[in-house]
């Protein structure tokens, strides 16, 4: 799995990073590679829920909003985008 995580400010990309990793898609691998990125990116990591992951499955991208987060998040959201 190769996702391409950004943070945006205004819609505009501020900081971004790249993860890959060879683990086949489920809820766990999904979460762990959140925690990775959000390390990479030195953000806190995403309250992740089911819904989140479903529609990160079925649409290969999912946005995180300020609302996602317990501690503070300075940006306008996160996005995660799978290239495979």
């Amino acid at each position: 799995m190769k996702i391409w995580a950004k943070l945006l400010i205004d819609g505009k990309n501020v900081k971004d990073t790249l993860y890959n990793d060879n683990m086949p898609l489920t809820f766990d691998s999904y979460e762990n590679m959140l925690r990775k990125v959000a390390e990479q990116l030195d953000v806190s990591s995403p309250v992740t829920m089911m819904i989140h992951f479903r529609h990160f499955k079925e649409f290969n991208t999912h946005r995180f909003k300020p609302d996602d987060f317990i501690e503070s998040f300075e940006y306008d959201s996160m996005e995660i985008e799978c290239y495979e």
